[in-house]
């Protein structure tokens, strides 16, 4: 829910309150991957920004990140925290 609510980056909710520093970590090492190459593809959120967050997670659960486009629902971000979990497993399994 919180990452719902900081979709649209109309608040100044840090990502900490959701992610440990680790996975704000991970979640910058993923985003090159998930922007495009136009302007319109880059994540326009502050970094540590809960909404640069929800813009991650979004991508990751299929969202296509255009501002004409619907903005990421529930399912979205339920598809997109599984991915990012995944990721974030394995890269913890990879660094011990």
């Amino acid at each position: 829910m919180q990452l719902k609510q900081a979709r649209d980056g109309q608040t100044d909710t840090p990502a900490s309150v959701v992610f440990s520093s680790k996975e704000e970590e991970y979640l910058e090492r993923v985003l090159p991957k998930l922007e495009g190459k136009t302007e319109k593809q880059k994540n326009p959120h502050p970094q540590k920004s809960l909404a640069r967050a929800a813009w991650i997670i979004a991508r990751l659960g299929g969202w296509k990140g255009y501002t004409s486009s619907r903005l990421p629902g529930s399912k979205t971000f339920k598809i997109g925290l599984d991915k990012f979990n995944s990721i974030a497993w394995a890269w913890d399994i990879d660094s011990t």
